[in-house]
């Protein structure tokens, strides 16, 4: 096997296609240049890929547009020959600068705001503090442009719907859960994100006593959290009993609910699916 530069890579480089833009990363403004260690086979087809650096919503798929790519073979005495490389795949939103300032900023203040948020709501000491904390973080995250930053966006709502529920506010925590809805509505979110805006709304309105609401919140919530098991099954995705566990919590609550509305065989095979995740 050969080592070659980039130059070289590109001289011989026979048929390339461009990368798709990953919908979570496009949604979290996130733009850059992704470095891969590739490996070309003597038929000059990409054998093996290794990133080397890029931003890590950005990877998967440079590595996906990579293996696409064709070289024509590489020589060395006239026989072919593997050969190994660097190549950079760039994504760009086009963010202008001042944009990207204003987005910056916002985003600076928004992070220390979100984690404070779920820190204290998690903590379940204060829940006064954790609701003031979740609707500063969330009214923070509205201050993002209407077109960007949908994943931050839609996580603030959620927050901010838990953290005001859990201080009795539930008119408040419904108006965020609306907010989450409506931003997973937009279609730029993936099955876990859409799960979480669906099940909190749908325990709000548990709480509020709106019981058909929930039952119908809480079965949208829960198809996409099966969509989102699915999913990390098939690509083996590292956190995936995280995934089974918010399944099995949105069908206890699904189940009580459903009891609450004289539905008991129903509640019964929400819980037996639950324990499946268990």
């Amino acid at each position: 096997m050969i080592a070659v530069d980039q130059p070289t890579l590109n001289q011989h480089l026979d048929h390339k296609v461009a990368p798709v833009y990953p919908a979570i990363a496009n949604a979290a403004r996130v733009q850059g240049t992704v470095v891969l260690e590739v490996r070309i086979g003597t038929t000059g087809k990409i054998e093996s890929t290794k990133v080397v650096s890029g931003p890590a919503m950005l990877q998967s798929a440079a590595i996906d547009c990579v293996k696409q790519w064709t070289y024509r073979p590489f020589e060395k005495d006239g026989s072919p020959v593997s050969a190994s490389g660097r190549v950079s795949i760039e994504f760009s939103l086009g963010i202008d600068s001042a944009s990207a300032k204003k987005d910056e900023e916002i985003a600076q203040r928004y992070f220390p705001l979100s984690d404070q948020c779920r820190k204290s709501v998690s903590a379940r000491s204060d829940t006064a503090a954790a609701a003031d904390a979740c609707r500063r973080a969330a009214e923070t995250a509205d201050e993002f442009g209407p077109d960007v930053r949908y994943i931050e966006k839609r996580s603030a709502f959620v927050w901010a719907a838990y953290g005001l529920m859990g201080n009795g506010d539930l008119k408040a925590a419904l108006a965020y859960g609306n907010k989450a809805v409506d931003e997973v509505k937009l279609g730029h979110d993936d099955n876990s994100g859409s799960n979480a805006a669906y099940g909190v709304r749908g325990m709000v309105e548990a709480r509020m006593g709106d019981l058909s609401a929930a039952d119908q919140d809480l079965n949208v919530a829960e198809d996409f959290e099966r969509k989102g098991i699915a999913w990390a099954e098939e690509v083996k995705f590292e956190h995936g009993d995280s995934y089974k566990h918010a399944l099995a919590q949105d069908l206890h609550i699904h189940a009580q609910v459903l009891q609450a509305l004289n539905k008991p065989d129903e509640a019964k095979l929400k819980l037996a699916e639950a324990a499946k995740y268990e």
